[in-house]
């Protein structure tokens, strides 16, 4: 018989209205993204695939290229995250059966790895730029299978060998792969700057509600082997998933290396990178991204205990898993509402994110209930899935292109050098105390983005969201009017020095008739 429990979470029947509730919600922003677009009148032709304008008529060889560039980026790097979700729960495990690593052993393992993460981080974002956003995306999942290899000889020197080389590796899947998809997306839209940035949102919170999806599902399965196989075959799994990602990646992806014909030394190249940190949106952005990411992984090391130390019975990992998921679908689903439909400032929904993340810290730490905690920490899970797909489409449209695998790399410093400090000091910490730091860290944040934002209404810079129809603009042929020049002030730093020196070298009555030429193709009515 069906029972609800309301008492002891260690038992399924526990979570049972959370996931109803959970699935409810679901619906009901279904429902109004539905309502949105029936209210804004959105005539989509399907053909099209809703990421262009509806009354523009295009190309077929340019809507198969983008409908084709949505396929070969998301097959890749389903298969790149799907391979990173089947071997996270046992690495712990695996340390402490296999190799009998105590756990402070197991700390210094982890140390390792991040600590090398923050030595490597900026070099491989460089090289990336440099020979190949594609190749040192092979370059991940080769150091995935051989980490993988390393740590199953059982021996700890290679363990230890092993998260040296994890830490190598660990900022590529956050940025190089972002980095190559941006790039086509540019190659492949050319002057159709309003469509590329629509087709990136989109493109982007589909990634996110298929990682979080793909979690569940290769969770799930890993769960079922283990039982079944031991300890080494969900590892298996992760390598024949890297391996796939390697062999579709190098079938569909082609290479871009914006950097590859340049004459700079290295450290002229990093040097000129960091320049773009005199920029006020990337720096904002930057620290931003730094602080976010070194909360969640605090709130990787302390959900768990904290939920713990919440009820006096156990606790049911595997179904608070399952809610946190369905929580950062919920949360990308409410990007695609406020974002995608309604057109909401970037700066202004990346500042409400952060505060309300602060507040959610604050509730964790000052409540005492399972029940108020566990939703609380299922809801700062889905604030990561609104933050996920809105922070990759803002990088998108403010890093310089030639740097912006390099620049990726860069903003993951502060979240290397938190978690190295939170590595030393959580054994003298208690895990609420944890918490509460992240709580701070949040609104340290927001205060970041609340400055960004004064920071744009004040000089009347920075970057718009565009829409079909919405807030911004009251209809289609707005939207399509709007110039290069009028839309991001920062599109036109991010040309090739090619560009650029073709330009210098015009005279100014050339230079005249260009621009006059590029401002006419851009207000056709049908391009």
């Amino acid at each position: 018989m069906f029972r609800i429990n309301t008492t002891d979470p260690s038992l399924n029947s526990y979570y049972y209205p959370i996931l109803l509730l959970i699935f409810v919600i679901f619906i009901l922003l279904e429902l109004l993204i539905l309502a949105i677009k029936n209210q804004l009148d959105l005539k989509i032709d399907n053909n099209n695939n809703n990421t262009l304008f509806s009354n523009v008529s295009y190309s077929i060889t340019f809507i198969k290229n983008k409908n084709s560039l949505k396929i070969r980026y998301l097959v890749c790097y389903i298969f790149a995250r799907a391979a990173m979700w089947a071997k996270a729960p046992y690495l712990y495990t695996l340390f402490a059966t296999v190799h009998k690593f105590s756990m402070a052993e197991i700390s210094n393992l982890y140390l390792i790895d991040a600590v090398a993460a923050f030595i490597f981080g900026p070099i491989t974002g460089q090289l990336a730029d440099i020979y190949g956003r594609r190749f040192f995306c092979h370059i991940y999942n080769l150091s995935i299978i051989l980490n993988l290899l390393l740590r199953m000889a059982g021996t700890k020197p290679l363990a230890y060998a092993s998260q040296i080389i994890t830490g190598l590796g660990a900022g590529l899947i956050n940025t190089t792969f972002e980095a190559w998809v941006v790039a086509e997306a540019k190659k492949d839209f050319g002057v159709y700057e309003l469509e590329r940035d629509k087709f990136l949102k989109k493109l982007f919170r589909t990634a996110n509600i298929l990682d979080a999806a793909m979690s569940i599902l290769i969770s799930g399965i890993c769960a079922i082997i283990y039982s079944e196989f031991g300890i080494y075959a969900p590892f298996w799994i992760s390598i024949v998933l890297s391996a796939l990602a390697i062999i579709t990646s190098a079938i569909l992806w082609g290479e871009n290396k914006p950097m590859a014909n340049t004459k700079d030394s290295p450290w002229k190249q990093f040097s000129d990178a960091c320049l773009e940190f005199k920029k006020t949106e990337v720096l904002c952005i930057g620290l931003i991204e730094g602080i976010v990411m070194a909360v969640l992984n605090i709130f990787l090391f302390s959900w768990t205990p904290i939920l713990k130390t919440s009820t006096k019975g156990g606790i049911n990992v595997g179904f608070i898993f399952t809610c946190m998921v369905l929580t950062m679908i919920i949360g990308t689903k409410s990007y695609e509402v406020v974002v995608v439909n309604l057109g909401c400032d970037y700066y202004l929904s990346i500042t409400a994110s952060c505060f309300i993340e602060f507040l959610l810290f604050m509730i964790v730490y000052y409540e005492e209930s399972f029940f108020i905690r566990l939703i609380n920490i299922a809801l700062i899970n889905g604030i990561q899935g609104f933050y996920n797909p809105l922070n990759s489409i803002i990088k998108s449209k403010i890093l310089k292109e030639k740097y912006r695998a390099l620049l990726m790399n860069i903003f993951r410093i502060p979240l290397n050098l938190y978690v190295i400090f939170i590595l030393f000091v959580i054994k003298y910490m208690e895990p609420l105390s944890i918490a509460f730091l992240a709580g701070l860290m949040c609104f340290l944040s927001f205060l970041i983005g609340l400055y960004l934002y004064f920071w744009k209404i004040t000089t009347k810079k920075g970057i718009k969201n565009v829409v079909e129809k919405g807030f911004i603009f009251s209809g289609n042929e707005d939207a399509k009017k709007i110039s290069l020049n009028n839309l991001n002030s920062n599109e036109e730093e991010n040309k090739s020095d090619e560009e650029e020196k073709l330009t210098e070298n015009l005279n100014p009555n050339e230079t005249e008739t260009k621009r006059e030429e590029e401002q006419n193709l851009l207000s056709k009515p049908n391009l």
